[in-house]
């Protein structure tokens, strides 16, 4: 069963001379088994969560439907009361172009303070996917920056640091000041991919690997023990846990993906932000070896994904052969009509 926190910080009374672990439990209770930590860098992290809040709110004081919805969902996955992770995440910067239900355009950064450590994490999606008259543009990447240590200041200001480079192709997005990947995906317009005979190139991966999980949950919630392989149960919670800490940052910025654990469960990608350009669900597969395990299903699906990929490339070349075919055919004939030749070549595809 799940319960609803109060939405508003706690104000400190006067006549309370609280530091360290003890304000930062009493302004934002309840805190998720803290990690030891020095009086000061829990004093920081009190002092930095509470301009951050004074300056964007935070999800749960003011909603916003789609991020609001996907963190609950994991809250509930968790078995935590409703709010406990919304109350932690502060928008920053929010721009979303709507094209009828699904975003358009979506440039965001969000703040994730820690409920169990003095530390935050910063992350920003740039995201982009407009319909037109025979092709889709889509690109996207999704990327995430570790503070360990939140500096003291005695500014009553707080700025965001835009400090990733989104420059070439979304394969190299958050690659630099300490950011890194989650997951970047987009269609493929070189060698000529686009109008009549545009095709589905999808280009994509899922850039987290299992130390990386394992420091963002170490950050959020604490270090977890992995249980003895021989433990199902144990096992199959350990799994769980790390597949919920990867899911929480989708969610910040309105991504619910959910990532099955079993093989009687199924992947289900979010309604609103496509991820994936074709049929495979290549995120979810790779959130799971992330976190150190895989589905029976998992090797078929990679093989079929694959398999999908290269015929999506075959078809755009068997038009271009098609077209050549009927060009020879049309020469035989002797058609020699003074017409300006157009060139579909394979190597221009």
């Amino acid at each position: 069963m799940t319960t609803n926190l109060p939405t508003q910080e706690r104000a400190t009374p006067r006549h309370l001379k609280l530091e360290g672990l003890q304000l930062a439990n009493y302004l934002f209770e309840p805190l998720l088994s803290p990690v030891p930590a020095t009086e000061a860098q829990w004093s920081d992290y009190a002092d930095h969560r509470r301009r951050t809040n004074s300056a964007f709110g935070n999800v749960l004081d003011r909603p916003k439907r789609s991020i609001s919805q996907a963190i609950a969902a994991v809250e509930q996955d968790m078995g935590l009361p409703i709010g406990t992770l919304q109350k932690c995440v502060s928008v920053l910067e929010r721009d979303v172009l709507m094209d009828d239900e699904t975003p358009r355009d979506a440039d965001m950064i969000v703040r994730i303070y820690s409920p169990a450590a003095p530390k935050y994490i910063d992350v920003h999606v740039k995201y982009y996917c407009r319909s037109r008259y025979y092709e889709i543009e889509w690109y996207y990447s999704l990327g995430y920056k570790i503070h360990h240590r939140i500096p003291a200041t005695t500014s009553n200001t707080l700025s965001v640091v835009k400090d990733y480079i989104l420059r070439d192709e979304p394969p190299n997005w958050h690659t630099r000041h300490g950011w890194q990947q989650i997951c970047w995906g987009y269609f493929d317009d070189s060698e000529g991919n686009h109008g009549p005979k545009w095709r589905r190139r999808e280009r994509g991966a899922l850039e987290l690997y299992d130390e990386g999980v394992l420091d963002i949950h170490d950050s959020l919630f604490g270090p977890m023990d992995e249980p003895p392989s021989d433990d199902e149960a144990e096992t199959l919670v350990y799994r769980r846990k790390l597949v919920s800490t990867v899911r929480l940052l989708f969610a910040t910025v309105g991504i619910d993906y959910r990532v099955a654990c079993t093989d009687e469960e199924e992947d289900e990608r979010p309604d609103d932000y496509m991820l994936e350009g074709l049929s495979d669900k290549w995120v979810a597969r790779g959130i799971r070896e992330a976190c150190g395990f895989q589905l029976k299903r998992d090797p078929a699906e990679e093989k079929r994904g694959k398999e999908e990929r290269k015929q999506e490339a075959l078809d755009g070349n068997r038009d271009d052969d098609d077209d050549e075919d009927d060009e020879d055919s049309d020469e035989d004939e002797g058609e020699n009509e003074e017409e300006e030749e157009v060139n579909y070549s394979d190597e221009a595809y």
